[in-house]
């Protein structure tokens, strides 16, 4: 017996034809952000901003 295909992508490539409801990203919108430098979503709480070339830009508190 084969496993069920949940998602599957259209002859055109463009669009899923099933795709299952929700997100990887948990909490409320704007809840995580991502780390400049190492990329890992995490709660903003555990990010601490700074500047860079004019633009404010977030990194891990803790270090990477």
């Amino acid at each position: 017996m084969q496993d069920e295909i949940k998602t599957k992508v259209r002859a055109g490539g463009l669009r899923y034809q099933s795709k299952s409801p929700g997100t990887a990203f948990a909490g409320p919108f704007g809840g995580t952000m991502s780390c400049i430098l190492c990329s890992r979503h995490m709660p903003r709480s555990r990010l601490e901003s700074f500047r860079l070339a004019g633009n404010l830009q977030y990194r891990c508190r803790d270090g990477c």
